[in-house]
């Protein structure tokens, strides 16, 4: 989840980073039907899935506002990637106050400066 909000608080350049169906179809894997997709044992906090809840509502207008697009240029013109920005920006703050586990090594608690990971 933290990876795919980092492309989304990246606006223009997370857009062109990734391409326009993956900038906001990668959301969609951790998302559906309205809200985030839990498991039992999910580690998210309450403050978390609604920041992650209210980004989704976000994706959900702004995709049924751009269904016509077909290229990044008319996304980037559009202005859709730098108005997710914020709220994806904080997102990520929410999500990067409690630390990132490495993806490269077992920890047994997450790095809280991100240069680490």
């Amino acid at each position: 989840m933290i990876d795919t909000i980092e492309v989304l608080a990246r606006g223009n350049e997370g857009l062109m980073e990734v391409n326009y169906n993956e900038f906001f179809l990668a959301f969609y894997d951790c998302w559906d039907n309205g809200q985030l997709i839990t498991w039992p044992n999910s580690a998210f906090t309450d403050e978390e899935d609604q920041s992650v809840n209210a980004l989704g509502r976000m994706l959900e207008d702004i995709t049924r506002e751009t269904l016509h697009f077909r290229s990044e240029a008319e996304y980037i013109q559009s202005g859709c990637a730098e108005r997710v920005k914020p709220m994806a920006q904080a997102a990520l703050k929410l999500f990067l106050s409690r630390g990132r586990f490495s993806e490269d090594y077992e920890e047994l608690t997450p790095a809280l400066n991100a240069s680490q990971t």
